[in-house]
């Protein structure tokens, strides 16, 4: 995986990014010609600012962050007035990532700032991550525009998910659920697809295309003419880049990508540690139907997915059916929460908290999830990407009910 961009809507956790060290600050010298010439001179740098309100956040600090390949680098941080109002001054020679965020408050404000950008954001406490809105950036705006649409589907999803399990019970309404899941998932691949053509002259598409990754609704395998088309126009256009130089060289390092394991393989086995610690082997549960499910505690479709996996677990276990979960979290307290709160106790439960990084999920050609693998008691996969009604469909095919 390039990077991964989910953090974003989760989210607020991760994803994980683009380029190597933080641009260094230089100041603005007040004559015209003189930034004319700067601008002209020097290749390397150049100078946005972002500006705004944030109302009743008096006292608060805001502080201004980059988004690398590796992490989270903050770069300014003030101290917010009665207004709320803030002014930040910085160099980028070429549109990157930046957030804004507000100690205590769950979330950040994402944007692009590109050289000479002067971008206006206005916001709130309350929502801060969501109801804002932003001026100055063509990027930016893109950016909020596509942020909005997919908030959108995840509260269709998020209510979804409840509807599932205040029905769990009801397999009648739990299917019409399902239906109505797959419907909007669909709606939401397709939105994403077009979002990226339509921008392909953006960076924006290049973050359109990892939440398509991650979704599922694309896949380097399959739509590689679409990331290279992507890489192509974007570094014609912005060559310094870290987010396009980053596409460009992640398509160098993988001319030959290796896909998911096929039906009828031997499932290649998994060693990692449980929330306690202690290390268990995928290989340890032969002789059983298992399911190795790829998930994540912030993943909203894999929540989704949690209720149907336990439902036929408890439907089949006794006759030999269980659960391998691999969990792609990088907090080990995020992770066992999410096991407590879907109740999924019972089954083996394993992580190496190293994300999109993560060792198994790389053995498997995983990326994006929910993903998951039907292995055979000899430790053949015989299904795979089973979702919703599918799972106990194919269940229901091997024990007869």
């Amino acid at each position: 995986m390039f990077f991964s961009y989910l953090f974003i809507f989760n989210f607020a956790k991760i994803f994980n990014y683009i380029i190597k060290e933080i641009m260094k600050k230089f100041i603005l010298f007040l004559l015209p010609i003189l930034i004319l010439f700067s601008c002209k001179n020097d290749k390397d740098q150049g100078n946005f600012t972002v500006s705004g309100t944030i109302s009743d956040a008096n006292g608060k600090e805001l502080i201004l962050n980059k988004f690398t390949a590796e992490k989270i680098l903050p770069l300014d941080t003030i101290i917010l007035n009665e207004k709320g109002e803030f002014y930040y001054k910085n160099a980028t020679a070429a549109p990157e990532l930046f957030g804004l965020q507000l100690k205590g408050v769950q979330g950040q404000i994402m944007f692009i700032a590109d050289s000479l950008d002067n971008i206006k954001i206005n916001g709130s406490r309350n929502d801060f991550r969501n109801s804002y809105t932003v001026s100055g950036s063509k990027h930016s705006v893109l950016l909020k525009e596509m942020y909005d649409k997919l908030n959108i589907t995840y509260a269709k999803i998020d209510e979804l998910r409840k509807e599932r399990q205040n029905n769990s019970e009801n397999d009648t309404l739990t299917m019409a659920v399902d239906a109505r899941y797959q419907e909007v998932i669909k709606g939401n691949n397709s939105y994403i697809k077009d979002f990226i053509n339509t921008n392909i002259e953006s960076p924006v598409a290049i973050i359109a295309l990892n939440l398509a990754i991650n979704q599922q609704a694309i896949s380097l395998e399959n739509d590689r003419n679409l990331f290279e088309k992507i890489s192509t126009t974007l570094t014609n256009i912005y060559p310094k880049s870290s987010l396009v130089k980053n596409l460009s060289d992640y398509l160098k390092n993988n001319p030959i990508v290796a896909g998911k394991p096929k039906i009828g393989n031997t499932a290649a086995d998994i060693s990692q540690a449980t929330p306690e610690g202690k290390i268990v082997s995928l290989s340890s549960l032969r002789g059983n139907y298992v399911l190795l499910d790829f998930w994540a505690a912030w993943c909203r479709p894999c929540r989704m997915e949690n209720p149907t996996v336990l439902k036929n677990y408890n439907k089949y276990k006794s006759k030999g059916f269980t659960v391998f979960q691999v969990s792609l979290d990088q907090k080990k307290e995020d992770w066992v929460k999410a096991i407590e709160k879907d109740g999924l106790g019972e089954w083996t439960h394993v992580s190496d908290l190293q994300y999109w990084q993560s060792a198994p999920a790389a053995k498997y050609g995983v990326r994006g999830i929910p993903s998951n693998f039907l292995i055979d008691p000899e430790g053949k996969i015989i299904a795979k990407d089973l979702r919703g009604s599918n799972l106990g469909a194919e269940l229901a095919k091997i024990y007869g009910f």
